[in-house]
């Protein structure tokens, strides 16, 4: 018996999932060894999933792929032939001086995030905003611009630790996004952004470690627990001097959606603060593209995927598809791997459909962004 990952347009009645089907927001959607039926195949789409992973025959593990025409395979070689200098890019990046640099600040920060995190909520100390903004500010600085960034923090997965890498990330990334939708932000502004997203997840301190480290799924009653974070986080938060009230509302905001289906309010869009609505695309990003200890890290195309589809209505657009474009860029030139098996590179991005780029292998061109195209990257190669 073979694993085959297939695009859920493809799904049909009887196939047998291999793995877990989460959402957007980790909620089980389907458990490994489910037996498709019409009903669940458009519950797939209903919730966004882009693709999943089948349990197919050995011999019947072929896989057609549809090619770009002739006039577009040139296109893209002329292409290829004047960027091939970067390939391997991401390689390079890892072995760089800036990215010593990086990790260095980046594990720093972390360490210094914990401390921070443990005094407010163990021994009800204040925060030092100043000091935890440099901290992250100091991160940054370490990148040439946004894009660099992306790319830095790509090379760091694995490092994940559940609440603090995460929160390191979802701060960054936050502050990237602000920079890209609102080009005359103050600093002021910006700081209290990148603060908002260093401090989300503060409230899970409060939850149970038993249930924030499970490795298997969780019951109802332990998601509801989860769920309570948001809560505490707000409390800690407001409670402090000299914090500006926007950081606590995110904390209580930031796993609300446009479309009314988040928690705790079930707000919609314009009752969502726009540092919530920026901070909830960044942790929701962070959170998918990251190794969790009852999952696997999803592949980042399919996150993309997800967000062009389900997060049109459960994410703000204007911050959203502008971040997209700038995520998707950090995978131009990485090598990934195919449901084919093949391994190609990433070498042109399709601006109609982000997660569905153009992979080269060898000296044959994939376009995914083919209808008749069964072709999906199953995983990006760093």
């Amino acid at each position: 018996m073979a694993i085959r990952r297939i695009l859920t347009s493809r799904a049909s009645e009887n196939m047998v999932v291999a793995d877990d089907v989460y959402t957007s927001d980790d909620h089980l959607v389907i458990p490994a060894d489910t037996v498709l039926t019409e009903e669940i195949i458009k519950s797939l789409k209903e919730y966004g999933i882009f693709a999943i992973r089948i349990k197919v025959d050995d011999e019947n593990e072929s896989t057609s792929s549809e090619k770009t025409p002739e006039g577009k395979t040139n296109e893209i070689k002329e292409f290829v032939k004047s960027d091939s200098e970067k390939q391997n890019y991401l390689r390079q990046v890892k072995e760089s001086k800036e990215f010593e640099q990086f990790h260095t600040a980046f594990i720093d920060s972390v360490d210094n995030l914990k401390d921070v995190f443990n005094k407010v909520v163990m021994q009800n100390e204040e925060i030092d905003s100043k000091a935890i903004l440099e901290d992250v500010e100091n991160v940054i600085s370490k990148g040439r611009n946004g894009l660099h960034i992306l790319d830095m923090l790509q090379c760091m997965r694995g490092y994940d630790d559940v609440t603090y890498v995460h929160s390191v990330n979802v701060a960054m990334l936050s502050n990237m996004i602000g920079r890209i939708v609102y080009p005359d932000i103050t600093k002021n502004e910006l700081d209290v952004l990148t603060l908002s997203g260093l401090l989300h997840d503060i409230g899970k301190m409060m939850v149970p470690d038993n249930i924030i480290q499970k490795k298997g799924r969780l019951t109802l009653p332990e998601y509801n627990v989860v769920k309570t974070h948001v809560l505490f986080g707000n409390n800690i938060l407001k409670g402090l001097k000299n914090l500006d009230p926007r950081v606590a509302e995110v904390a209580m905001r930031h796993h609300e959606r446009c479309d009314g289906t988040g928690y705790p309010g079930g707000y919609k869009r314009d009752q969502i603060g726009p540092f919530a609505r920026i901070v909830a695309i960044a942790d929701t990003y962070d959170a998918m593209t990251s190794d969790r200890v009852y999952r696997a890290a999803i592949c980042p195309f399919d996150v993309i995927g997800m967000f062009e589809r389900e997060g049109i209505v459960k994410f703000d657009v204007e911050f959203l598809l502008p971040f997209l474009e700038k995520a998707v860029q950090a995978y131009l030139n990485t090598e990934v791997k195919l449901s084919t098996n093949e391994v190609g590179k990433v070498v042109m991005i399709n601006k109609n459909e982000f997660s569905r780029p153009i992979v080269q292998v060898g000296d044959e061109f994939y376009d995914l962004s083919k209808e008749t195209n069964d072709i999906v990257i199953d995983k990006v190669l760093i």
